[in-house]
């Protein structure tokens, strides 16, 4: 069924479907401008989850990694932003820390030594780390003595 002339020029362009389902046919599609709605939907689906939450952690790899790694049958979706979240605020939290000791050593950069005492200042990241895996590697030294003397007695 075809819309007279008349009709069509009194439909309004700011609405998507201005035409009654009785006078609409059935395969008809609106070729009009999207809703409102619709753009915001479309503006706000493309932030990403870790922008959403105003985090600079990315919570889609974490989600990715929650999956892959078959901790839980099933997690909810905001678990990924809270373990996120977490993530994000230790990282903070130890390199402000580090970044106090380096400055009190007036050293411009932090070390991994500033690192390594800051967990150990603090009581609440000593036990994070304490149940995790044991260090491996060679460790970094607290304090680079000067060369001393050696005790070995020299051959005769």
């Amino acid at each position: 069924m075809e819309i007279p002339m008349e009709a069509s020029s009194m439909l309004r362009t700011d609405e998507v479907c201005s035409v009654l389902e009785q006078e609409r046919e059935p395969e008809a599609v609106c070729s009009e401008e999207p809703s409102m709605a619709q753009e915001v939907k479309a503006k706000r689906s493309r932030l990403s989850r870790s922008s959403r939450a105003g985090l600079l952690f990315p919570v889609s790899r974490i989600d990715r990694q929650l999956r892959r790694g078959m901790f839980a049958r099933r997690f909810g979706a905001s678990a990924p932003v809270y373990l996120a979240a977490v993530l994000q605020w230790v990282t903070c939290k130890t390199m402000d820390m580090a970044a106090k000791i380096s400055k009190k050593h007036n050293q411009l950069l932090i070390s991994p030594s500033h690192l390594k005492m800051s967990v150990k200042k603090s009581g609440v990241f000593k036990r994070l780390v304490r149940s995790g895996p044991k260090h491996r590697g060679k460790s970094v030294p607290e304090s680079q003595p000067e060369a001393s003397p050696s005790k070995r007695r020299p051959r005769q």
